[in-house]
């Protein structure tokens, strides 16, 4: 009677406490505060409430803590009071959401003997782990034989106290992904845009990363170290030890890796309002962007080329001879024994040695990695030995990542206004685009000899018109032409879906759908300036009622040079000569002379002619990017 007695009086203390806390939280305002907004994901909707970006119910204590912040902060507080097991890694409500109690305990100055803490020994240990003593913002540049790499990616490393040059591969890392393991070929697009994979947090060490992004698909990293104090790093490890498990579901244009990371550093900072500028889309360059706009929040910047641009920029600095050297080296060490090699620079001869164990470990990674050849054979076991008896430096080399910092470049979106004259019909055009980069505009901040175009749509209006016409509008444009090379052999593609327009003689302002990809090579010369010469064979089929039976489809052939007199210069001509089989038979020809000058970061001046199916047309015009 007297443990049933003692029972009673403490469930009427704790309800008394509960109703206590309740009532000084409604008084505060507490669940309309951005601190609480921010730690449940909470966004206004159209009908001027909330609404999580939090998918997962195990990240509410509330059946409607998803859309009523007030109801989730009153379950919260609740379940403070009770040992029950809740979360995405089911443990007490103070230890499975640490910051949220952490934050109601300094707002509401929480009376332990009448809400005891819990020690949270899981977390503890879990935060010793760790042992952080700062963030860094990494972005791995795009990568477009990805689909969900098209626009690079960006994660946090989170750098361990007493951390060296030598260590940081070892510090941990918060990543946001989507899992597309069960997504098919046909399926993947769709589901990436309209939300169809589950995207959750991983804590996983940096090296692992390293290996996938910069030894495997060869792309350069950036590092961003971030000026977070020490109560503002804790806030942050504690809402990711509360995001553990839970699920989102991700979407590939707005909810994001980018998007995560955002709302992650809100956290972190309650001054923030980052996420809040992305209503559409979130790039993870943009994002960047925005971060360095930011009051003394981005610290040092650091380079880590990816290990093919490392051992390209060495290919770049040797002589024609040496490079012989290194293809010899790379399938025979015992040429490091010949008189002739002994002859070269000590120093020489430790680059060449280096640089043909570097490209013999590089080819075999990928096989290694798919569980096939073994990473080090007799060959390249031959080539550690012949180099670690050369005790010298090698020669140095400057490396230089090849995609260079995003927030250096123009901005992603695009406004422009021209003049022009299509047949004998003069026309201004009004143009713009949501995103991201097509080939004539300057590489700085993008990757070399790729285009990325999402949503570019054109009007016009004809000097013999008084009414705005409709000229184009590309729902997606990839095109990659990566010249070809020895060592990472890669083909040059593209890909195009969207209205064009197909002019004829007695219908100018004929649009049609097109959608074609093409599939060839690429290659690089230096003259006359750098230039990109390549050659795409491919399929097209158009859509429109100019077509007799309403439509045509057939192979075609493009040839043409990406040329860059200057860097703020380029130049792109080509000719495409197609041949349909399919619908409307026939064969036509079609040519394009373009070139773009960057007058400033986000200025530029656009020239072009253009031959379409025996109509020609001049335009000249400005682009402003935002």
């Amino acid at each position: 009677l007297l443990g049933l007695w003692l029972w009673a009086a403490d469930a009427c203390a704790d309800a008394a406490y509960l109703a206590d806390l309740l009532g000084r939280a409604d008084a505060a305002e507490l669940a309309a505060r951005h601190e609480w907004r921010m730690l449940l994901h909470y966004r206004t909707n159209a009908a001027g409430g909330v609404v999580s970006d939090t998918d997962d119910p195990r990240f509410f204590l509330a059946a409607t803590g998803r859309t009523d912040s007030r109801a989730e902060l009153i379950a919260t507080l609740r379940a403070f009071f009770s040992p029950d097991p809740v979360g995405g890694d089911p443990q007490p409500a103070q230890c499975a959401f640490v910051a949220r109690y952490r934050w109601l305990k300094a707002e509401l100055n929480f009376d332990d003997r009448r809400l005891p803490s819990h020690h949270c020994e899981r977390f503890q240990r879990w935060f010793r782990e760790l042992n952080v003593e700062s963030a860094t913002l990494v972005f791995a540049s795009a990568y477009l034989n990805n689909p969900a790499s098209l626009f690079g990616h960006t994660f946090l490393r989170l750098d361990r106290r007493g951390q060296t040059e030598q260590t940081r591969l070892l510090a941990y890392t918060a990543n946001y992904a989507a899992d597309d393991a069960n997504s098919s070929a046909l399926m993947y697009a769709f589901d990436g845009i309209a939300g169809g994979f589950k995207g959750k947090f991983d804590v996983q060490p940096y090296y692992k990363l390293v290996r996938t992004y910069s030894d495997l698909e060869s792309r350069d990293i950036w590092e961003y170290r971030l000026n977070l104090n020490e109560p503002q790093l804790q806030r942050l490890l504690e809402h990711l030890w509360e995001l553990r498990g839970i699920e989102f579901d991700y979407y590939f244009f707005r909810e994001n890796c980018a998007w995560q990371l955002l709302t992650l550093l809100e956290v972190a900072d309650s001054s923030l309002r980052l996420s809040d500028e992305f209503a559409l889309w979130t790039l993870p360059a943009d994002t960047i962007r925005l971060l360095a706009r930011q009051s003394n929040l981005i610290g040092e910047v650091t380079a880590r080329p990816a290990r093919g641009t490392v051992i390209n920029r060495r290919q770049q600095a040797l002589t024609a001879g040496e490079r012989q050297w290194v293809r010899r080296l790379r399938n025979d060490p015992a040429i490091a024994a010949s008189t002739e090699f002994a002859q070269l620079r000590p120093e020489r001869q430790a680059l060449l040695l280096e640089l043909a164990l570097n490209e013999r470990q590089y080819r075999r990674a990928g096989k290694a990695e798919e569980g096939g050849e073994p990473l080090l054979d007799e060959v390249t076991h031959r080539l550690l030995v012949a180099r670690n008896r050369l005790l010298v430096v090698a020669a140095p080399v400057r490396i230089e990542p090849y995609a260079t910092r995003p927030e250096t470049g123009h901005a992603s979106r695009r406004l422009g206004v021209g003049i022009g004259q299509r047949g004998r019909e003069g026309f201004v055009e009004l143009n713009a685009r949501a995103s991201y980069h097509d080939l004539l505009e300057p590489d700085i901040g993008y990757t070399p000899d790729a285009q990325i175009e999402v949503l570019s749509v054109a009007i016009r209006r004809y000097q013999d018109d008084n009414h705005l016409v409709f000229d184009r509008l590309t729902l997606l444009d990839i095109t990659s032409l990566p010249p070809i090379d020895a060592l990472t052999p890669r083909p040059a593609w593209r890909i195009h879906t969207g209205w064009e327009p197909y002019p004829r003689m007695n219908c100018l302002n004929c649009v049609a759908f097109n959608f074609s990809g093409s599939l060839g090579l690429a290659t690089e010369t230096n003259w006359p300036g750098r230039a990109v010469w390549f050659a795409l064979p491919g399929l097209e089929f158009d859509w429109g009622d100019q077509f007799a039976g309403g439509y045509r489809a057939g192979l075609g052939l493009t040839v043409g040079m990406l040329l860059q007199p200057a860097i703020d210069w380029k130049v792109l001509a080509s000719v495409t000569d197609l041949d349909f089989r399919l619908g409307e038979t026939g064969s036509t020809t079609r040519a394009v002379l373009q070139q773009n000058v960057a007058l400033s970061q986000d200025l530029s001046l656009e020239m072009n002619w253009r031959y379409l199916e025996g109509v020609r047309q001049l335009e000249i015009g400005l682009r402003v990017y935002f």
